[in-house]
């Protein structure tokens, strides 16, 4: 099910399809795992929701990447902002830090979702 998503979806979504679509029986826990396991592999690639949910979605390139994530459908839409990427090597340089990340979330509505549905 994470291989047919382009949109980052959250493993509650994920084990819904698992258990409708494909009506397959397992269970959340096991679904989580699952995801926990494919996101440190490097497999899938996750995203967190404004609200802190994790959500997943299949790793499609190599690479530290930003999205700009529609709320309502998880549509992401990859940016890098090098003036951040930047600031964050220079600071880490001249403060002697390691194996320094960082986090830039942006959450808005899609044009597809501002479109009222009839």
């Amino acid at each position: 099910m994470l291989r047919a998503q382009e949109n980052f979806r959250s493993a509650q979504q994920l084990y819904q399809d698992i258990c409708q679509k494909r009506q397959l029986k397992i269970g959340l826990t096991s679904v989580y795992r699952i995801l926990r396991t494919l996101a440190a592999d490097r497999v899938a690639e996750t995203q967190r929701a404004e609200d802190g949910e994790i959500l997943y979605r299949l790793r499609t390139e190599a690479g530290h990447r930003h999205y700009l994530l529609c709320r309502q459908c998880g549509t992401a839409v990859a940016f890098t902002p090098v003036d951040v990427e930047e600031y964050t090597r220079r600071l880490s340089r001249q403060h002697h830090y390691a194996d320094v990340t960082h986090y830039v979330d942006l959450y808005g509505t899609c044009p597809q979702c501002q479109t009222p549905q009839p």
